[in-house]
């Protein structure tokens, strides 16, 4: 298999994925506004710091902080590499190059996509239309992967494809549990009781994990158990732990994979050593802070070994 083509598969992958956790984020922020007591004070900037854009952020919009700048961003901001218009068109044209070993329902899906997100993301800015067009957009990217799974012969490009997609939710899911579950976190106080478990329970449902988490047995919601079962369930899709056993699976499928092999290890038994046991707010974020970087390391692990010529 070409290099060129397994790299446009991955990223076809990621910027998928990326664009409908990007929509996740948002909905979950959305809730926590909404269910938060009035003396917490959080803002919509919380994003910007999420998905660490900063600095690239404050060159584009200056001083301003409010939503609709922070909207603007992350939905339909040309300059941001990350933004779902962005990952979106990235999607559709890394499915263009690959349509040779792509089947046409996944041609067909990303075309779709790619309409809808240009007819409808400009009006999701504000609020009024923001929900509907974030879950229409969840629905038609599950459904282009759900196609590329039934469709898709399982040979190297579906391994990377899967890479592709596991290593950008392991990153996002870590980004939904930042934003989401450290504000229910406390360093010298606690959070206000009478709203924690209403709140535990919408970070599972920002990953659509409440129903599962449920099936479990779990005998209530409570912040041990949800992280416990976000960061280390192995059976749970989007669970950080599930994701990064997925590439590894993958990896075992293509030829040459010790470089990234050995990055994923200690990857898995970093995340393995975590006690999520009455965790602190700091503590969350800075082992948060770290994944992002050791995933990073691990994509340019991967890229290295297979995407570029030496």
């Amino acid at each position: 298999m070409l290099s060129r083509v397994a790299e446009n598969v991955y990223w076809m992958a990621r910027y998928l994925e990326r664009a409908e956790d990007t929509a996740r984020l948002i909905n979950s922020m959305t809730n926590l506004l909404l269910d938060l007591p009035q003396e917490v004070e959080m803002t919509w900037y919380e994003l910007i710091k999420v998905v660490g854009a900063q600095d690239h952020f404050k060159e584009l919009y200056e001083d301003k902080r409010d939503e609709r700048s922070v909207m603007r961003y992350l939905i339909t901001e040309l300059r941001n590499p990350s933004a779902i218009v962005v990952c979106i068109n990235g999607a559709r044209e890394n499915a263009r190059v690959t349509r040779d070993i792509i089947p046409n329902e996944v041609w067909e899906q990303a075309n779709e996509l790619f309409h809808y997100t240009a007819e409808y993301a400009k009006g999701s800015i504000s609020r009024r239309k923001r929900n509907d067009f974030m879950d229409g957009l969840i629905r038609r990217c599950q459904t282009m992967t759900g196609v590329m799974m039934g469709t898709l012969s399982h040979d190297a490009a579906y391994q990377f494809l899967r890479i592709g997609r596991n290593l950008e939710r392991a990153d996002m899911s870590s980004r939904i549990i930042d934003v989401a579950a450290g504000n229910l976190l406390s360093d010298a106080e606690d959070f206000n009781p009478a709203f924690a478990t209403v709140r535990w329970i919408n970070v599972l449902k920002s990953l659509n994990a409440f129903q599962a988490y449920r099936l479990e047995g779990y005998l209530g919601v409570n912040g041990d158990d949800v992280l416990d079962y976000l960061i280390h369930q192995e059976h749970f899709p989007r669970s950080m732990g599930h994701s990064l056993k997925s590439v590894g699976s993958c990896l075992s499928n293509i030829p040459n994979p010790r470089v990234p092999r050995r990055q994923l290890n200690l990857l898995i038994k970093k995340l393995e050593e975590v006690n999520t046991k009455r965790m602190k707010r700091s503590s969350l974020h800075k082992f948060i802070d770290q994944f992002q970087v050791d995933i990073d390391q691990l994509h340019v692990a991967i890229a290295d070994t297979y995407f570029r010529y030496h």
